[in-house]
C-alpha cells in the first residue's frame, strides 16, 4: 500500500498554503472574524470560484469537483495550520457530506449545487441530544429530522 499523495493531492496543498499565507495573517484573520458574516467573503468567493472547495468532496452530479475524503482532509488541514475564519469546514466536510449520505434526492438537488459553488454555505445543527436521531441512527429516516 503506498500512502504518498499523489501529484494532484500536493498540488491542492500546495496551491491552498500559498493562497492562505497570503490572506491569513493574524491581522487579516481578525479583520474577517470582526465582519458581519465572521469571514473574508472575498476569499471565500476564491475558495468557492476558483479552488471548487465547498464542493471538493462532492460528487460532479451535483456540481462537485468529485475528490474523496483524503482530499477533503488534506483542506481542513491546510485551512486549520492558517486559522482561516471560514465557513469551509462546516460546509464541506461536515454538511455536504451529511446532505449527501442521508439526504433525500429532492435534498441534495436542492442544496448541494447551492453548497459546491459556494452560493450556500451550512453546518449542522442539533437541539439538545437529538443527534442520534437526527444522523437516522435510531428510528427509522423519515420525519422532521431524517437526513
Amino acid at each position: 500500500m503506498d500512502a504518498a499523495f499523489t501529484e494532484e493531492q500536493d498540488e491542492i496543498r500546495r496551491t491552498l498554503r500559498e493562497l492562505l499565507h497570503k490572506h491569513c495573517g493574524g491581522d487579516e484573520v481578525k479583520a474577517a472574524a470582526r465582519t458581519p458574516a465572521g469571514y473574508d467573503e472575498a476569499l471565500w468567493r476564491r475558495l468557492a470560484g476558483q479552488l471548487g472547495l465547498p464542493g471538493l468532496a462532492l460528487p460532479a452530479a451535483y456540481g462537485g469537483v468529485g475528490c474523496g475524503p483524503t482530499e477533503l482532509a488534506l483542506i481542513c488541514e491546510e485551512t486549520g495550520r492558517a486559522v482561516l475564519p471560514s465557513p469551509l469546514i462546516a460546509t464541506a466536510a461536515l454538511a455536504a457530506p451529511l446532505i449527501l449520505a442521508l439526504g433525500s434526492e429532492r435534498q441534495r438537488t436542492a442544496l448541494l449545487p447551492g453548497i459546491a459553488a459556494g452560493e450556500l454555505t451550512a453546518t449542522l445543527a442539533v437541539p439538545g441530544d437529538r443527534l442520534a436521531t437526527a444522523l437516522a441512527l435510531t428510528g427509522p429516516n423519515d420525519g422532521d429530522w431524517a437526513g
